[in-house]
Parts: C-alpha cells; sequence; structure tokens
C-alpha cells in the first residue's frame, strides 16, 4: 500500500535553506572542504549571560513545563525590549513567546488568516512566506519592484484588494539587506491602520544594521496598536540560532490569546531551559550585540571586496541582516543549477535566488569568518572561469 499524503502535504515544498545546510552538512561528512556561505546563523559565540543562565537552570536539576504563552521573567524581558527599542508600553497580555519568530509568524497566521485571506508581501521575501501562508489557508501576494530589489509603498497599497488580511513587511531584509526607509514604513502603518488590515513586522534583523543605519521605527507612526504585530526573538540578535525562542508582541490582546491557543494545541510551550537564556541575553550586558554587529559589518566589507573581483555580476550593498544578494544572471540566469554548479564544481554552498522570488539571484551569506568568506568567493570566481555565458 503506497502512502496515502494530504493534499497540503503534496503541494508545500521543503525549505531551500534548510536544505542547502543538510547538503552541506552532508558533504562535510563525507570529508569534502566545503564552505558554507548560504547560512543563516552568526558564528559568534553566545553571550555569557546566556551560558551562565543555562548552567545555573541546568544545575537546578528543576527543568519542567513553563507556561505555555512564556514565563514571566521573560515576557518583562521583553516588554522592557521593546519600550527601549520601539518607545511604546505593552503589557505582558500583549506577549507571546514562541519556538522562535518562525512559529511566532506561524501562529499569526493561523489565528488571523481564513481561507481565501491574502497575506501581501514584497519580493525578495524571506522563502518560507508563501509556503507558510498557504500552510495557514491564505493566499500569498507577492508584490515585485518595478525595478531593482525594492518596492516602494504605493507598489504594495496597490496590491491589497477587499481580500486583504495582512501586509508583512521584513525589514532589514532577508535575503536583500536593504532597509525600508521612514517614508515607507510611515505610509504602510498609516494606511494599513486606515484600512484596517494587520501589518506585521519581521523585525528579526532590525538591529543587525550597518554604516550606522537605523530601521525606522513603526510603533512612532501609529495610532492604535491593535493591528501592528512585532516579530523578533534572540536568535540573530545574539547568535543563539540554537535556543529556538522568538516572540509576538501587539497591542491586540484577543489575537495574542489565539495565537496562544494555536501555539498551546501543538507545542504546548518553550523549553524551559531556552526562555531562561533568552531572558538572560536579555537583561544581560548589550554590548555583545554591538561586538556581533561590528564582526559582521567587517564581514560584509570583506565580502563585497572579494565579490568586486567578479566581473558581470552586481550586488547592491547590503544595509543589514548578514546576507548579499548578487545576480548572477551574466554566467546562468537559472539560480537552482548555477548553485548546484557552484557546490559541485567549487564546494561552496550558497542558496538560489528563486527561492526568494528573484531569478537569477544567488543568495551568499557573510556570517562565516573571514578566512571562509575569502576562499569561498575565490572558489566561486575561479569556477565562474570555466562556465560559458548563458
Amino acid at each position: 500500500m503506497s502512502v496515502l499524503l494530504s493534499t497540503r502535504a503534496q503541494q508545500i515544498g521543503d525549505s531551500p535553506t534548510l536544505k542547502i545546510n543538510a547538503t552541506a552538512r552532508a558533504l562535510k561528512a563525507a570529508g569534502k572542504p566545503v564552505i558554507h556561505l548560504g547560512g543563516g546563523e552568526p558564528t559568534y559565540p553566545a553571550p555569557q549571560s546566556a551560558v551562565d543562565a543555562i548552567i545555573q537552570k541546568a544545575n537546578s536539576r528543576r527543568i519542567k513545563y513553563i507556561p505555555s504563552s512564556g514565563t514571566p521573567e521573560l515576557k518583562q524581558a521583553i516588554l522592557n525590549y521593546t519600550a527601549t527599542h520601539y518607545g511604546h508600553t505593552f503589557e505582558p497580555a500583549h506577549v507571546l513567546v514562541s519556538a522562535g519568530a518562525k512559529q511566532a509568524l506561524f501562529n499569526f497566521l493561523l489565528a488571523a488568516v481564513n481561507p481565501g485571506d491574502e497575506v501581501v508581501f514584497p519580493a525578495p521575501f524571506w522563502v518560507s512566506y508563501p509556503e507558510m501562508v498557504k500552510l495557514a489557508g491564505g493566499t500569498p501576494v507577492i508584490v515585485k519592484p518595478t525595478q531593482g530589489l525594492r518596492v516602494n509603498a504605493d507598489e504594495i497599497i496597490k496590491a491589497v484588494t477587499p481580500h486583504t488580511k495582512a501586509i508583512l513587511i521584513n525589514s532589514p531584509c532577508n535575503p536583500a539587506g536593504h532597509i525600508f526607509d521612514e517614508a515607507f514604513i510611515q505610509k504602510i502603518v498609516q494606511f494599513a491602520q486606515e484600512k484596517q488590515i494587520f501589518l506585521v513586522m519581521d523585525d528579526i534583523y532590525h538591529q543587525l544594521v550597518y554604516d550606522g543605519a537605523k530601521t525606522p521605527n513603526p510603533c512612532a507612526h501609529a495610532k492604535d496598536f491593535s493591528n501592528l504585530v512585532l516579530i523578533n526573538g534572540v536568535s540573530k540578535l545574539y547568535g543563539l540560532t540554537g535556543l529556538r525562542i522568538g516572540w509576538t508582541v501587539c497591542g491586540n490582546k484577543e489575537l495574542i490569546a489565539a495565537m496562544g491557543r494555536m501555539q498551546a494545541q501543538s507545542t504546548s510551550c518553550n523549553s524551559d531551559i531556552s526562555e531562561a537564556a533568552a531572558t538572560a541575553a536579555l537583561n544581560g550586558p548589550q554590548n555583545c550585540v554591538d561586538d556581533l554587529r561590528a564582526v559582521l559589518e567587517d564581514n560584509r566589507n570583506t565580502l563585497l571586496a572579494e565579490l568586486a573581483k567578479i566581473p558581470h555580476i552586481h550586488v547592491e550593498k547590503p544595509q543589514g541582516t548578514f546576507y548579499s544578494f548578487v545576480d548572477f544572471s551574466y554566467y546562468n540566469p537559472d539560480s537552482n543549477a548555477l548553485a548546484a554548479y557552484l557546490l559541485d564544481k567549487a564546494l561552496v554552498a550558497v542558496v538560489p535566488g528563486k527561492a526568494f522570488g528573484a531569478e537569477g539571484y544567488l543568495r551568499v551569506s557573510f556570517c562565516a569568518d573571514k578566512q571562509a568568506i575569502v576562499e569561498g568567493v575565490q572558489r566561486i570566481a575561479a569556477a565562474l572561469k570555466d562556465l560559458k555565458p548563458q
């Protein structure tokens, strides 16, 4: 008897980034000298405050269930963080702690989206957005820029219909690294409130910005906080990807409660140890964030300098995140084929741009150490010399 899968299971694809990670790990395990420039986690060590909290929790030998929506201590740390960086005071009932920002977004979609509802977001986009919207029964509406990699506010607004339930914005943007400016954020915040649709801000990279830049604060332009949904976490900011702790903050208590019910019926609660460590990271010394930002900015500059030596490619200088999104279409407009070629020929892992809604591009990460970045790009350049332009 063949296994009969659901229609939903047959419609949802693999995560391209996780697939690349698995392939790179398998090649390394086989002894291949793979350089991974496709990853989304800093190599920077965990903050000492988080490590100490993990040890203390483990030594207590009390590792138990915790409240499904998050411990009071972590919620308060998140409220303090939000007040500091967004300038607005929320209440504990406005916070839901989840197993990463990814689950936080999925909880929102499950709680807010009905079959046929539309979720509007710009391309290029994080690879999971379309699949998550579809899993929730919604329809992803992808807005492609008329030129370059950055949409404007009017292009987003034009895509909104009576079926639109939410607009989803990621700034700085994974994969391109650009920041949506103050005028864009102000216009989208005010439009969403006027139309009474949700505006979801995926702010997971909002402090990882360079050259003295700052990410505009959506709360500065909001009059009603019931439709503004802030999603964040400790994974990127502190290099604590392994904790799997993210959160949602929204002034809409009914939404947060509904999201909490979705979470309670799926994962029950988060890891006791992880929440203790995340609390310590948020409450502890924040110089680790500055240090990580400085390392990543230096890595970015190194990557851009090496990429500049490759002819016929184009890259916009990333303003944030830890990715560059490079136009390699001169060599092969099929990004899947080009990524597979580079992994096979150069043993360098990158992520195809098609997965982000921009064919011909490759996402090249600068999370790795500088030596790996330099050697990786040099390998790519050597491999491209053997490739006939398409």
